[in-house]
């Protein structure tokens, strides 16, 4: 396998204004007129003006359009009303225009397929999943058609299971060692996303893989919950409103006023059939579900110790209406701990929800394996970085994970994307078997009939119908999806031999995996598991049954008592129809690319592969060593070393190439003239002043000079000084030469191979900043009850490819630190030093919802005479100005000293710093 090993951090994703991580947001500014993700949150005034969670609406409502069912419409800013159909369909709509443009420009033929990430069915809601998929099959196959979206093959869409998407990303993306043996695994997979929680359990074969080769696979037990991030903000609502606003004369009219918001948000009823009291309270509880996920999420990356008993001081401020009842009043702002988030996580979600889906798959799936032992525990989706998930399973589940062991990653926001990713890139490794999910089925589809209340009779399937699988088990019909895409829309029918003929009426339970009747969760015809007899029947000495499977999934079953001549002699009768949980794949031509849609309840994201660009990663074997600094260098080097290494196309390979080597060397560079200035004695110097603008020449100009005036003085950044031995000078200085004339186009992009040069400025970075953490400081607040002046709070590691960032220090110490200013802290030192005014982090207005803003860096003085400076943010195209007449003065002013002479500045003594990232 290790010439098809794939490179997680290679796979492109792709971009929508900047952001590979989409808000699934929306905004209507105006007739006719659609933003997204972070242009719908930067252009909104208020946030009830943004759409938000209409993926899992997508499933209440049916897809036909003829249908007379109510449908839950959203109200635009512009007054139309749309339901989640219409406002799904100008998400994706604009997601594939981004999408296709991205395609044409890097040169992709047409054909590319959509593998679509779906979550599992929700009980209670037998046509749930049917729906959704009818729904998102209608819009891109019909709606879309002829929409110029001419690069993507609309018609050919496959669906893969999140939990699915889970497991390839452990085995076959980042290759966890705990999966990626030859050996079995009976994996427990979890997925908490923001609107679902799914879970499954997983058995490979003894190599590994999925079993029956991959393609044909059955994970266990599957169950699905409409559990996620925004239903943990809706119980953190509740006991807020509880707790600050609600008054006891007003408890029915909120308990009133849940059940309505309930019933709303599953389309049940329209605010305009309710009280205008009860529909406002509607619609504040909503916004406020909403008003909680930054505050929640500040609270998740700021806990150092998740465990259960654990003390926990950090807080939060919530805004809530006064009164719930009336819109536009005055709001409070109400205190929210990190304790009471644990409470309430345990006691409403964990305790309510959560357990017992975990161990009805448990249970459920177990059998299925013999009683095996499960190995591992994958988690996966942003929900699960509320890591008391892990201290719960461990608690309430010892037993059944005596020997498991749960695997552990900084952050689970973007499994089910990459697993989206690396399951494309297995499709074009495994050609002939169509990748380890192109067909699967949740389960077996078991049927258990009982003829006249005299028992329940397990018989033997035989099929009748040419081309079915002959089941070895009684009581199972179909063991897997194998055949069935050649089946969809046209009958299948087996016999089997009864007991006893059906005479007055037949029982009959399809049951996903189960041979239990009472086993509601896996009971697939819910609504209807009777048949009366047809007067006067005669009957044949074989029972049989037909099924006939739609494509969105609905099933339409017939029992035959009689066979005639002619269809006119047999007796016969229809069940009702029900949805059948399954799921094939639809392609039936050899795809040329891939895109994985990962079209999430709060985040949507799209990645990218074709054969060509497979074959080109495995051809730059030589990057595997860099690879996995993305997840370690700082922020600025880590965002371009990613996108160097997800270029697929060679020609543009030497400009990705350039930006990292910018990158690292503004580092350097900014980084060693700190140190210089931390450094330096009395002597005047101007050092800065010579500096013209943050391109490759001058950066590396700086960085020798400033190396050279330190001398043997360095400690920070001491490892730059192997750039100044013979031969890694010459090869950096031969790259420089290069992409200054590589920029004026006066020398050919391939004249000069700059893989080298990346490695060595990425392995030599690597030093720096192993010793010296690159981040900011949070939450420092001064202590209560000390004499002295005595500070607590965090070191927030900046580094990785993606924000936000997980990795934390706790900090206690005499300094007050500002938030989010760039430091290097050596913790061996117990030092910090600050890169301002070079680096500064600020929030953009264009990308609100990035936490914690963007890192800017010193690009250029555009005017000498006028104040102004240009910075850059790495990783998005935004820049920022500034001047010594905005609210950047005091940097401005300070890099126009800077201009002048070099200024002589101090580092921060800190005190205690303790990592509790993994604690």
């Amino acid at each position: 396998m290790r010439a098809k090993e794939l490179f997680i951090n290679q796979i492109p994703q792709i971009e929508i204004d900047g952001s590979k991580n989409v808000p699934t947001t929306i905004f209507y500014p105006s007739a006719g007129k659609v933003l997204i993700g972070s242009s719908a949150l930067a252009a909104a005034e208020h946030q009830h003006e943004i759409i938000r969670d209409f993926k899992i609406d997508l499933g209440f409502l049916d897809p036909n359009p003829v249908s007379k069912a109510a449908r839950r419409t959203f109200i635009t800013t512009t007054g139309e009303r749309k339901s989640a159909a219409s406002i799904t369909s100008d998400f994706l709509r604009e997601v594939l225009r981004h999408t296709n443009k991205w395609l044409v420009g890097h040169g992709v033929a047409k054909g590319t397929c959509i593998l679509l990430a779906e979550p599992l069915k929700i009980p209670k809601h037998e046509n749930w999943l049917a729906n959704y998929r009818g729904n998102l099959k209608r819009i891109l196959d019909r709606k879309f058609a002829g929409e110029g979206f001419e690069n993507i093959d609309l018609k050919n869409i496959d669906f893969m299971p999140e939990p699915f998407a889970v497991f390839q990303y452990y085995r076959y993306g980042i290759r966890h060692p705990f999966v990626a043996q030859k050996m079995k695994y009976v994996a427990l997979v979890i997925d908490f996303g923001g609107g679902t929680f799914d879970s499954c359990i997983i058995e490979t074969t003894n190599e590994g893989d999925i079993k029956k080769g991959g393609k044909n696979s059955e994970p266990l037990g599957a169950r699905s919950e409409p559990v996620g991030g925004f239903y943990v903000n809706q119980v953190v609502a509740e006991e807020l409103f509880r707790k600050c606003v609600i008054s006891k004369s007003e408890k029915t009219q909120f308990k009133r006023g849940l059940d309505l918001y309930a019933k709303w948000r599953e389309n049940e009823i329209d605010l305009e059939t309710i009280q205008d009291e009860l529909a406002n309270f509607v619609v504040s509880f909503h916004d406020v579900v909403y008003a909680i996920e930054d505050p929640k999420l500040s609270l998740c990356k700021s806990i150092t110790n998740w465990a259960l008993d654990a003390s926990l001081h950090l807080s939060v401020s919530i805004p809530l209406p006064k009164d719930p009842f009336s819109i536009g009043g005055e709001s409070i702002h109400a205190p929210f701990s990190a304790s009471e988030l644990r409470d309430v996580f345990i006691r409403r979600v964990w305790e309510q929800k959560l357990r017992n889906a975990i161990r009805e798959t448990i249970h459920s799936g177990k059998e299925k394996v013999g009683g095996a032992s499960i190995s591992v525990v994958l988690l996966s989706g942003g929900s699960a970085n509320i890591r008391w998930l892990e201290k719960l399973l461990n608690r309430d589940f010892a037993d059944e994970l005596s020997d498991a062991e749960i695997l552990w990653l900084p952050d689970f926001q973007e499994v089910v994307a990459r697993g989206l990713a690396a399951e494309c890139t297995r499709r074009f490794h495994t050609r002939d078997r169509g990748g380890d999910f192109s067909s699967v089925t949740y389960n077996q589809l078991c049927l258990i009939l009982d003829p006249d209340k005299t028992g329940h009779t397990v018989g033997r399937f035989k099929p009748r119908t040419e081309g079915l699988p002959n089941p070895e088990t009684p009581g199972v019909l179909l063991p897997s999806a194998t055949c069935l895409k050649n089946f969809i829309e046209k009958p299948m029918r087996w016999r089997v031999q009864l007991k006893r003929p059906p005479r007055r009426q037949l029982d009959y339970y399809f049951l996903r995996s189960s041979f239990d009747p009472s086993d509601y969760s896996s009971l697939q015809n819910l609504e209807e598991t009777a048949l009366h007899t047809p007067q006067d029947c005669s009957f044949d000495a074989h029972f049989q049954v037909e099924l006939l499977v739609k494509e969105d999934g609905t099933a339409i079953p017939k029992f035959v008592y009689k066979t005639g001549r002619t269809e006119a002699e047999a007796v016969a009768k229809d069940g009702k129809p029900f949805y059948l949980d399954m799921t094939y794949s639809q392609t039936s031509v050899e795809p040329k690319a891939y895109i994985g849609l990962d079209f999430g309840t709060s985040n949507t994201s799209i990645s990218f592969v074709d054969e060509s660009s497979v074959q080109y990663f495995e051809k730059r074997s030589g990057e595997r060593e860099i690879s996995e600094l993305v997840t370690t260098l700082p922020y600025p080097l880590a965002v371009t070393l990613q996108s160097y290494l997800g270029q697929f196309d060679p020609s543009k390979l030497p400009d990705h190439a350039r930006e990292f080597i910018e990158a690292a060397l503004a580092m350097a560079a900014y980084v060693t003239y700190t140190e210089y200035c931390l450094k330096k004695g009395q002597s005047q110097s101007k050092l800065f002043e010579g500096f013209a603008q943050r391109s490759a020449g001058p950066l590396w100009r700086l960085l020798q000079n400033c190396l050279m005036h330190l001398g043997k003085n360095g400690e920070i950044s001491a490892p730059y000084q192997e750039l100044m031995t013979a031969k890694l000078y010459k090869l950096i200085d031969e790259a420089i030469d290069f992409i200054a004339q590589q920029k004026h186009h006066k020398v050919s992009d391939t004249a000069l191979d700059l893989l080298q040069p990346v490695k060595i400025l990425a392995n030599i970075s690597q030093k720096v900043f192993t010793r010296n953490a690159f981040g900011f400081f949070e939450y420092v607040k001064r202590q209560k009850f000390t004499a002295s002046r005595q500070y607590t709070g965090l070191f927030r590691h900046a580094c990785s490819s993606s924000t936000p960032f997980f990795k934390v220090s706790e900090y206690e110490g005499p300094e007050d630190f500002p938030e989010a200013e760039p430091f290097l802290l050596n913790v061996d030192s117990g030092t910090a030093l600050s890169l301002q005014p070079l680096i500064f982090w600020e929030r953009c207005p264009r990308h609100p919802d990035i936490d914690p803003g963007h890192c800017y860096i010193y690009d250029i003085q555009p005017d000498k005479d006028e104040g102004r400076f240009s910075f850059k943010a790495a990783g998005f195209p935004c820049t920022c100005e500034v001047s010594v007449t905005n609210q950047y003065s005091d940097l401005a002013k300070t890099l126009l000293a800077y201009k002048e002479a070099d200024l002589k500045i101090n580092s921060v003594q800190v005190g205690s710093i303790r990592d509790v990232s993994e604690e």
